[in-house]
This record gives structure tokens, sequence and C-alpha cells, in this order.
């Protein structure tokens, strides 16, 4: 078997993609299930919500 540096470094760059999206989609799941940034449809509740809190 004929390795090569370059599939070792190929290997290393696949890994730490993969590590990464990993982390966004698990960085993604807890700010959508936080309760810092509620949802809401209308713009405007949202806006008068903030408003009232201050």
């Amino acid at each position: 078997m004929n390795f090569d540096s370059n599939y070792l470094v190929l290997a290393v760059v696949v890994v730490v993609i993969i590590m990464l999206i990993r982390t966004l989609i698990k960085a993604s799941k807890e700010i959508n299930s936080s309760d810092k940034f509620p949802t809401s449809k209308n713009p405007k509740d949202s806006k008068n919500d903030h408003e009232n809190s201050l």
C-alpha cells in the first residue's frame, strides 16, 4: 500500500470539517431552544415587549 502524506492531510481536513459542522448544528439547536430569543410571528409584538421591559 503506497501511503502518501497528502492522504493524511486530507483525512485530517475532512475530520476537522465534520467536527465543525457537528458543532454548528449543536449550537444552532441550543440557540433555538433558549429563551433569550423569543420568536414572535408579529414583529410589533416583540418590539412592544422589549420596550415594556425597559
